[in-house]
């Protein structure tokens, strides 16, 4: 790794004429800013340029372990080819279940509404109808038993 030093800026002849303050603050400040920028550019330069040899070193190891064994790495791609398919697969079906299941859930709730308001129009009674007399009927029942409960009989003892 090779280290960088920080050059410092030549020494500036002056200038055979009066520069205002103003400009002359604003051209430091700009020179300063140019140098910061410099020394990013630098920096990035060189994480680059170790990124693209990291990438060289390993394109070149990869192409050495195809060159070896081309059937290994081909097996290794279907490999991970079957995979990813496998995982599509199953996100497609749960995908697709969790629609159907949304579909049968809208469906449910805008045609039960209207089957129920047809078969009241008609006079069909519906299941809820139909549990409610039944329980009605069941109450019925039991106060028609309670009115013909045999009457228990005692004997008298003479």
């Amino acid at each position: 790794m090779r280290k960088t030093t920080r050059r410092t800026a030549p020494v500036r002849n002056p200038l055979p004429f009066d520069v205002p303050p103003q400009i002359d603050r604003a051209l430091k400040t700009a020179a300063d800013k140019v140098g910061l920028v410099r020394d990013e550019t630098r920096t990035v330069a060189a994480k680059v340029e170790r990124t693209v040899r990291s990438a060289a070193t390993n394109a070149r190891k990869t192409g050495e372990t195809i060159a070896k064994d081309p059937k290994r790495f081909v097996e290794g791609v279907v490999r991970d080819a079957k995979s990813n398919l496998a995982t599509v697969k199953d996100d497609l079906s749960r995908e697709a279940s969790r629609i159907a299941d949304e579909v049968a859930r809208r469906v449910t709730g805008v045609v039960e509404p209207a089957m129920e308001s047809a078969l009241h129009r008609l006079n069909v009674p519906t299941q809820k109808d139909l549990k409610a007399l039944v329980s009605k009927v069941d109450a019925l029942s039991r106060k028609m038993d309670q009115l013909h409960k045999p009457v228990r009989r005692t004997r008298k003892t003479a």
